[in-house]
């Protein structure tokens, strides 16, 4: 587990993501409304002065402090969710297919997230996450207050509408099997979001006409890429040959250049180097009908690489941070053989070939 990548996440892709899902809870949190009174006009000849009418006025906060509060509270709630969720790791274990089932159903759920904001079709308005009727109406009493407990109550209430990127960060958490580290992973998650999330958020409120549309725009394109990035992450975790990253990257290889195994007592050899990102050499091109022997190699790794998978096989292997993990698998029939990190993001594929090394 990288903390520095889960910051990273966060710091990058967490806030927009969250701030597409989450945006209304903080425009609450940072507009005030307060009750003025309404001046009449002056009295007419013959008419006496009607009494003033009070209204309600709504105006932005005049400073961060509202969005301080409801940063804090969401850092706390997500924190103590992530308590139960690595617990609940601890009793069980989530698999490679079931993570890669949530990606992809995250990744669908972003999809549709932009399509809606793009105006595609009425039928994406559905994914829209609204609070329960209750929770409304809650939020509309709380909001008349000028005190710290509005915005921190609406801060709080952020854990139960997670943005797709939470939730993957959720099904990290889940994968530790430990409270503490659950624990940390959201609270680092969330942290990293927290930066974005304020300069955007605040600045969202601000934003009029052209400028306004533009970011609506942006922030669309983005969650479109980020809904493919995990859709693709989820078909890498079944081992799929759909997803996008391995079509894309069989059309441009095409029969080209890939790594050959040697030939020990004869068995195959595949020598992976598994990096900070991702895993050398990523293609390789062996014989059926001969067993095969991965040796891989890491050397001050700590990326999600050393959760290593092999999808079809149904191996899982956690690798030394330095070290050697040696894994032998029978002769393999014609066809491929995919391995990937247990979140997706870095795979590589084996061609098994009739005479092929």
């Amino acid at each position: 587990m990288d903390l520095w990548v889960i910051f990273l996440t966060g710091l990058t892709t967490g806030g927009l993501t969250c701030l597409a899902i989450q945006g209304g809870l903080l425009v609450t949190a940072i507009t005030r409304t307060t009750v003025a009174v309404q001046p009449q006009p002056a009295r007419q000849r013959g008419r006496r002065r009607a009494a003033p009418q009070p209204v309600t006025a709504v105006q932005p906060a005049q400073n961060l402090w509202p969005v301080v509060y409801f940063l804090a509270a969401k850092l706390v709630s997500h924190t103590l969710l992530g308590l139960p969720l690595g617990a609940l790791g601890a009793a069980v274990q989530i698999t490679a297919a079931a993570q890669g089932i949530m990606q992809i159903g995250v990744g669908l759920f972003m999809l549709a997230t932009a399509l809606n904001m793009f105006n595609v079709h009425p039928i994406f308005r559905y994914v829209t996450i609204q609070p329960p009727k209750a929770l409304t109406r809650l939020v509309r009493n709380q909001s008349r207050s000028q005190s710290i407990f509005a915005p921190a109550l609406l801060g709080f209430m952020t854990v139960l509408i997670p943005c797709g990127t939470t939730q993957a960060m959720m099904v990290l958490a889940i994968s530790t099997g430990s409270p503490l580290l659950g624990a940390l992973v959201m609270l680092v998650f969330v942290l990293g979001t927290s930066p974005t999330f304020l300069v955007l958020g605040f600045l969202a409120t601000r934003l009029r006409g052209q400028f306004q549309r533009l970011f609506a725009t942006g922030a669309a394109v983005l969650i479109l890429v980020l809904g493919l990035l995990s859709f693709n992450a989820g078909l890498n975790l079944l081992g799929s040959p759909l997803a996008p990253e391995r079509i894309v990257a069989s059309l441009f290889r095409s029969g080209g250049y890939a790594a050959a195994p040697q030939i020990v007592n004869g068995v195959q050899e595949l020598t992976i180097n598994v990096r900070q990102d991702g895993y050398a050499p990523s293609y390789w091109r062996v014989e059926s009908g001969r067993p095969l022997r991965l040796r891989l190699l890491t050397e001050n790794t700590y990326s999600c690489a050393l959760a290593f998978t092999i999808p079809n096989l149904g191996i899982e292997r956690t690798l030394p941070i330095t070290g050697v993990e040696v894994i032998d698998l029978p002769p393999q029939p014609e066809g491929y053989l995919f391995f990937t990190c247990s979140m997706g993001m870095y795979s590589g594929t084996i061609e098994v070939q009739k005479g092929a090394a």
